[in-house]
């Protein structure tokens, strides 16, 4: 026996009605789960005795990078912890220098602007909404087309890997991410003068910067490569949404990218398909969450509120996500591409914002929490809900 059932149980779990449900997971999403039904939201205490302990946000588009306006500068991390980091990058010059990341793996989302690409394995253009993976240890240089562009950095100490391994466990086989429209560089043929030039490379390691000198360009000089695809570049709007006839999934059912460990899980929400069942069994829109690991979700794009673009949360487990569904109702045709879409760092890693990034983070999280991440997002005004958020 895997499911139990005691007490009342008012609806079905994807539904919509009276109570509160919240859904207690354990090991991130992949673990042993209880979901439950209450009278009251408990992701909504009157008091908190330190402010690590409720859920918190940034606007990004309010705090400057270092690398923003001095091309040697470096990204401004937001979100550290062991074993994971969340940085900030705005850089508008190329960087003099390559770089060489030797203590984390890199998952580098551009949210804004256009960048040329310059690895050991080849070049690269990249755009918003792209992703890239690159693997600990691999000198890369960005260049980006212009000033504006905006990059959120994932660092990880665990390989990334291709969530596929994960579907096609359930065989989702071709019909649900396609990773063979992931791009690959590949070496083009360089001249000897953009080879053959001195070339510091800036290397992190052990979180600090050093230097190291080349009298070529390790960039440039590789005319071949074979091997496994380690570096790799996936755009979010290729992914499609995922959902039911009844409603929402848990975000690791977006999976693109985790690790074998399941450290962390990089997922890509774009907008799911509406439900086709009525309530109250169905409904739209997510319940109340807990679970031990560490959550950090980002707007990239919402169509009903772009005021809230790059708004990043923070959700810390030790308080559950508070949820927010709405009865499920048919769309209306013609069918069009919905242009919203968050991303979703779940890592069992512990993390806690920087100093600079506790400057700015949102007044009034309980309200925040529906006008910037939820209510917006899903085309309803949670009124009811942030009266009680304020009480």
């Amino acid at each position: 026996m895997s499911i139990v059932r005691k007490g009342h149980i008012p609806y079905a779990p994807t539904g919509i009605g009276e109570y509160v449900d919240e859904l207690y997971t354990i090991k991130g999403f992949v673990g042993d789960w209880a979901h439950i039904y209450r009278k009251h939201n408990l992701a909504h205490p009157k008091g908190w005795s330190n402010e690590a302990l409720i859920y918190s946000a940034i606007d990004s588009s309010v705090i400057t990078a270092p690398d923003k306006d001095d091309a040697n500068g470096a990204p401004l991390p937001l979100l550290v912890g062991d074993g994971a980091a969340i940085s900030l990058s705005q850089r508008s010059a190329p960087m003099p220098f390559a770089e060489k990341n030797a203590d984390f793996h890199q998952i580098r989302f551009y949210h804004q602007g256009q960048y040329t690409l310059d690895t050991e394995l080849g070049s690269m253009e990249v755009e918003a909404g792209d992703f890239v993976a690159i693997p600990k240890g691999l000198i890369y240089r960005e260049t980006p087309a212009a000033a504006g562009g905006v990059v959120l950095i994932f660092e990880v100490a665990d390989p990334i890997q291709l969530a596929e391994r994960l579907w096609d466990h359930v065989g989702f086989t071709s019909l649900f991410v396609d990773y063979s429209r992931a791009e690959l560089p590949s070496p083009t043929s360089a001249s000897d003068g953009e080879v053959d030039r001195q070339t510091q490379v800036r290397v992190k390691y052990r979180g600090e910067y050093h230097s190291m000198e080349y009298d070529f360009d390790p960039c440039h000089d590789v005319v071949g490569w074979l091997g496994d695809p380690i570096l790799f570049k996936l755009n979010v709007w290729e992914i499609p949404g995922i959902g039911t006839t009844s409603g929402f999934l848990p975000p690791p059912a977006n999976a693109v990218l985790f690790s074998e460990e399941k450290s962390f899980f990089f997922n890509v929400l774009g907008p799911r398909p509406m439900p086709t069942s009525p309530p109250p069994d169905a409904s739209y829109g997510a319940p109340s969450h807990l679970n031990d690991y560490d959550e950090v979700w980002f707007n990239h794009s919402a169509e009903l509120a772009p005021d809230t673009n790059g708004h990043l949360w923070f959700f810390p487990p030790t308080l559950p996500h508070p949820g927010l569904k709405r009865p499920a109702e048919y769309p209306p045709n013609p069918v069009r591409q919905v242009r919203e879409m968050k991303l979703n760092f779940d890592t069992s890693s512990a993390l806690h914002w920087t100093p600079e990034a506790k400057e700015i983070l949102m007044p009034d999280p309980q309200v925040a929490v529906y006008t910037s991440f939820y209510g917006a997002h899903v085309g309803v005004v949670p009124e009811a809900v942030t009266r009680y958020a304020k009480r």
